[in-house]
């Protein structure tokens, strides 16, 4: 009996330490219960995050897929553009190249034009100078060239500029001739040619002035006389005369003498026009010889025609005029070099 009781005493003395480790194990358990909901909790919270950033992700990665498509796209229509672009520049530099090629053959052309044209014009005007005298021409032609020079700026266009100054300056340095004045003059000298009295006229005006008339109150016998007087004096004329053909010309005669004279100042006034000072001065000094053999040298008509005569033979028509064969021979050259 009292080792069933020891027994039975000890048996609740065993169980207390049973029931504190279940309630360890318990707590235990309930622990880790705890932190695998919390955990599971975590999980599930950190798995819907990263659903939720995954989607924001997917969201952001189609976005930029299609900036990207659109990059791609805009880079395509750029590199379509740089294509058309860059066929438009080597079309332009080949339209470029052309008209490049054009242009120097047009200067080239240009030049060769100019070079004629100088040389045509310094050809009429070489023609006028030494066929006509024409020096006003000459200088006109010459001033003309040296302006169209002045505008081009190319080395063969220098020794042409050069002769074309230098022959300027030598017509500028010529003595003036108003061939205007002088035709003037030589027309109204030839129209009061008609007009002027001959030596004749003035002779037979002496003798009807030197005739005195009688008063016809006069007695009968003086009348008588003065008729008789009158009478012999028409029969016989006693005169010095120092140029006797003068009175022997006829009216027909005296008509061709005008005439003569109008075609010597005629003759004049074309070797004036053509500079030709020999011609000239013959012909003037003929005009003079005429007027003073068979015109009336004490007329006032007959004076002013002739010191209107002097002064057109002091014109100065005698003058060697320079031609222009430097200003042609530097043209020749120049187009010869634009050949070469």
């Amino acid at each position: 009996m009292s080792e069933t009781q020891t027994v039975d005493t000890s048996r609740p003395a065993r169980k207390k330490p049973l029931n504190l480790a279940l309630l360890v194990a318990l707590a235990a358990l309930g622990l880790s219960g705890w932190q695998l909901y919390s955990t599971q909790q975590e999980l599930t919270a950190a798995r819907q995050e990263l659903a939720g950033r995954l989607a924001e992700g997917n969201g952001a990665s189609k976005e930029l897929r299609g900036l990207t498509e659109q990059a791609l796209t805009a880079a395509r229509a750029t590199d379509a553009k740089l294509a058309v672009l860059e066929t438009r520049v080597n079309e332009s530099a080949g339209q470029y190249a052309t008209l490049n090629g054009m242009y120097q053959e047009l200067t080239k052309n240009r030049s060769d034009w100019l070079l004629s044209e100088v040389e045509h014009t310094l050809a009429i005007a070489s023609q006028q100078l030494q066929l006509a005298g024409n020096v006003p021409a000459a200088i006109s032609a010459l001033q003309m060239v040296d302006a169209r020079l002045s505008k081009f700026d190319q080395p063969q266009l220098i020794a042409v500029k050069k002769a074309v100054a230098t022959d300027l300056e030598k017509l500028k340095a010529l003595p003036y001739l108003d061939s205007v004045g002088l035709t003037v003059k030589l027309d109204r000298l030839m129209l009061s040619s008609s007009t002027m009295p001959l030596a004749v006229d003035a002779h037979h005006l002496q003798d009807k002035r030197s005739a005195k008339p009688v008063a016809a109150s006069a007695p009968f016998w003086e009348r008588l006389v003065a008729d008789i007087s009158q009478s012999l004096g028409e029969l016989v004329h006693i005169r010095r005369m120092d140029k006797p053909e003068a009175l022997l010309l006829s009216p027909e005669q005296s008509f061709f003498l005008r005439e003569n004279l109008k075609m010597r100042l005629l003759d004049a006034r074309l070797a004036l026009i053509q500079r030709d000072g020999t011609t000239f001065n013959a012909d003037i000094s003929a005009a003079q010889d005429y007027v003073q053999r068979y015109f009336d040298g004490d007329a006032p008509a007959t004076r002013q025609w002739l010191a209107t005569l002097q002064e057109l033979k002091a014109a100065p028509l005698s003058v060697t005029l320079p031609d222009l064969n430097a200003s042609l021979k530097a043209v020749r050259d120049a187009q010869g070099n634009k050949g070469d």
